[in-house]
């Protein structure tokens, strides 16, 4: 049975409703125990290593932030993008400028920071008039464009020399002196975007989405605004990007173009890809495989983006689905052990 509503969503009616929306359902509880499961490990695990442990903590956090606006792009509704880590440099020198040459306290130029970031997240989703490949090549261009601007505009973003003197963090007379302070408010950060983006996945623009993502004619086929939904994914994962910019150069201390090209964009798109596209855990997943693993193959510092293919074809050839799909087989098959025994 089927039902018609303005937007086409949710136009077909299951034949057994109550045994649909019992797995709906814990198909939602399964998200949120995972969200709170690393939400938990994030939080408790580099403030009790401590050390070394604690910065790779702080990188992860933000790497992970960018790669789930990224994640909601790509992996949900399908739109590729090439030039991700753009939006993030966006973000980062939106913060810095607005803090050292305007005199903004962090939370105003955060969110301007994330704001500019959204908007010419907006202005790349006009791109989508073009069809295909050219889409994405085009992603690549616009990615190639921002970084010129920031190099070649010494005067404002110190081009390649970069800028230093980060302003410390202070929020409402908290100040952001120590890593441990640092490591509290990225990952407040962090939790309160996964659980935003988290429900938005599970309702109704999220089903959109993933409609878009699998079959962007069938959506547009029972009266998805596809263009506009597309707009919108673009934006609000360019926003995150740019919210996620916002910290980075308060952890590194420094700030230069090189941060933001090609390579970086292609560095997210391993993230996503290892861990599993599509999945918001699986963004996490491989954000921490894609930093973790060259810190402990410091040795072989010069084959990292031989590294990072490696994993991404081997990925591509044994493990479509990511980490994250492996991680989810072997559960399935750990509970269907279960359910056999007597």
């Amino acid at each position: 049975m089927t039902q018609s509503t303005d937007t086409g969503i949710e136009q077909i009616e299951p034949t057994t409703p109550a045994s649909a929306a019992s797995t709906g359902l814990s198909a939602v509880k399964r998200d949120w125990m995972i969200f709170a499961l690393i939400v938990l490990l994030g939080w408790s695990l580099p403030l009790m290593a401590g050390g070394f442990y604690l910065y790779l903590g702080l990188t992860i956090a933000i790497y992970a932030m960018a790669s789930l606006g990224l994640q909601l792009m790509v992996g949900l509704a399908g739109q590729l993008s090439l030039g991700h880590a753009a939006f993030v440099g966006i973000g980062a020198y939106t913060t810095v400028i607005l803090e050292k040459q305007a005199g903004f306290a962090f939370v105003p130029a955060a969110l301007c920071a994330m704001l500019l970031a959204g908007l010419m997240g907006l202005l790349m989703a006009q791109l989508i008039r073009l069809s295909g490949v050219y889409f994405k090549i085009a992603t690549f261009g616009f990615g190639v464009i921002v970084y010129q601007i920031i190099s070649n505009t010494t005067w404002l973003t110190g081009g390649h020399v970069g800028i230093r003197g980060i302003p410390a963090i202070s929020i409402f007379g908290w100040a952001v002196t120590s890593r441990t302070d640092l490591f509290i408010l990225e990952m407040s950060m962090f939790t309160i975007v996964y659980a935003l983006l988290l429900r938005l996945c599970h309702g109704r623009i999220g089903r959109a989405f993933a409609a878009i993502g699998q079959n962007e004619s069938a959506a547009c086929s029972i009266g998805i605004p596809t263009d506009a939904y597309r707009m919108a994914v673009i934006t609000i994962g360019c926003a995150v990007a740019g919210l996620a910019g916002s910290l980075l150069p308060h952890l590194m201390r420094f700030l230069s173009p090189e941060s933001f090209g090609w390579h970086e964009s292609l560095v997210l798109l391993i993230m996503i890809t290892v861990g599993g596209l599509g999945s918001l855990p699986g963004a996490i997943i491989g954000t921490l495989v894609v930093i973790v693993v060259p810190e402990y193959l410091r040795e072989l510092a010069q084959y990292k983006m031989f590294v990072y293919g490696l994993l991404l074809v081997m990925c591509m050839m044994f493990l479509p689905n990511g980490l994250a799909g492996l991680i989810q087989t072997v559960a399935d098959r750990v509970s269907r052990l279960r359910r056999r025994k007597p």
